[in-house]
Order: C-alpha cells, then structure tokens, then sequence
C-alpha cells in the first residue's frame, strides 16, 4: 500500500521539478492541455493550514478536439531529447529520471490522458496524435470545460529557477473523475484526495454541492459522483477505511474518529445533492 509515509520531499520535489519542465516542453499548445490527477488538491487549496500531500505522479490530459497534427510538434522526439523515457508496453507513460542531490535519483512517471470523445472509437483505450498515444480516461473531457489556471514556481531538473502558468481540473471534473478511478482500483489516496476536497473546500460542503447544482444534468457527473457514493455508503465501508490508511492511524481511537469524519463530511455533501449508489445498468 502506498500511503502518506511515501509521500517524501524529495519525490514531492522531483515530481514538481518535472512538471515545470513539461509546461515548459510543451508551451505551444500548453493551453490545450489540463493538469489532472493528484495534484489537483494542491492546486485549488494551496494556502490550507492542513497542505495537501501532493502526488508522486503527473497526469496530463490533452484536449484533441484542438490539438492538429498539422500544429502539433512530436511529443515523443521532444521528451526523448529531454531524457525522457517512453514505457514499450504502455505507451501514453513517460518516466524523467532527477538527480537529487545527497541522494539517488528519483523516477518521475508522467501519464499522458485523453478524453473518451473524440477521435478514436470509446472501445479504444488510447487516442493517438502523431507518434504518441494518450490514455482514454472516463470524465476527461469535463476538465477541458471547467478548468483554472494557476502557477508553479521552482527549480527544473537541470537546474534553473523558472515560473510557470497552466490549466488545471476545477473542483468538478476532479471530484468526478476521482469517483470514476476508485471505483475501479484500490488505491487508498484517491479517498484520501475526495475527502480532503470536501473538507477544504471554502464554504463547507453545501457551498461544494451548490457548485456542483448546474452540472448536475450531465450523466458523467452524474455517474462520478455515485461512485463516490458507493465507496462511502457506510461507515463500514472502504471509501472512509482508506482515508484512514492513507494517512496512517494506527491508534485505534483516532482511526475510528478520522473514519467517521470521513464517512459523515462525503456523505453530507452527497446528500445535499440527493446522490443514490452507482448501479451498473444491466442490458
């Protein structure tokens, strides 16, 4: 399991160092591109008095209703020139090996995503653009609509201080596609990321679920958030469970207190929006 232990400041670093460098790469056409996944939290709640943990991945989605071959620079010959490595056997993944100093190096994993609309048939599991393939990714498409913009300031992995701009997931197509990847995988962060939100979130969660009200006609939304649902249906099950592993509670009594916080915050939100349990539709 991968919890918050592994969450070091080196791998936080390292990861931050490579996603200043690809805005930078991929300038051209960084306005067709969406940062999502784990960093999200991050991102919209960055003066938290609880900071988020970040993420030890960068998951970039690309939006190829705007992105031509025509104006397209080859994605692939431009990480290649930068020491990144392409995986054979999945080829929307990238890996950028940093030197951090006094230490080993650390093994950046950069996901390239893409919506399900668009392009290549939905039975397809990657959209491809010149010679680089991008990974379908349920919800994607959300986060090309409803997206903010927001900066990063460090040091790239050959050195050099530089500050960038560029998109990232709004709260809804992050909370939605979140529901949509724990419901197909065990990995305890993705409660952790859910739960975090809906804390923090300014406001409480009323004001989160009156962001949510005039989403709530598209069935991607829809379908998101009653997976969340699903997870945290009782306290007993494993949406809330896995926010206290993620962070670690062996005390039994902070366990059953983080537990219950979890379960009752999702669920107030849910309920302000009447969201039922995801049911798979039988045909």
């Amino acid at each position: 399991m991968v919890s918050i232990s592994n969450y070091g400041e080196r791998e936080i670093n390292a990861c931050k160092s490579v996603l200043l460098e690809l805005v930078r790469l991929m300038g051209e056409f960084k306005d067709d591109m969406v940062l999502i996944g784990g960093w999200i939290p991050s991102f919209l709640f960055p003066k938290s008095d609880d900071p988020h943990v970040g993420s030890l991945d960068i998951d970039l989605a690309l939006n190829f209703s705007k992105i031509h071959d025509d104006t397209y620079q080859t994605i692939l010959n431009t990480f290649l020139k930068r020491g990144y490595i392409q995986d054979k056997e999945q080829p929307f993944k990238f890996f950028r090996k940093v030197e951090v100093e006094g230490t080993g190096p650390v093994n950046v994993e950069i996901d390239l995503m893409a919506g399900e609309y668009g392009g290549t048939g939905k039975s397809h599991r990657t959209q491809t653009v010149q010679d680089v393939r991008a990974r379908k990714a349920r919800g994607c498409d959300l986060a090309f609509d409803s997206s903010i913009i927001v900066s990063l300031e460090g040091e790239l992995p050959e050195g050099g201080k530089d500050k960038v701009s560029f998109k990232v997931a709004g709260i809804v197509p992050f909370l939605v596609m979140k529901g949509m990847v724990m419901f197909e995988r065990m990995k305890e962060k993705d409660a952790y990321d859910i739960f975090y939100c809906v804390v923090h979130f300014h406001g409480g969660a009323e004001e989160l679920a009156n962001v949510f009200v005039s989403h709530l006609k598209n069935r991607l939304v829809i379908e998101g958030l009653e997976k969340i649902r699903s997870k945290f249906i009782s306290i007993d099950h494993v949406g809330p469970k896995w926010v206290a592993d993620f962070l670690e509670l062996a005390d039994r009594e902070d366990r059953e207190i983080m537990i219950r916080s979890a379960y009752e915050k999702v669920t107030e939100f849910l309920d302000i929006l009447k969201i039922s349990e995801w049911s798979e539709e039988i045909i």
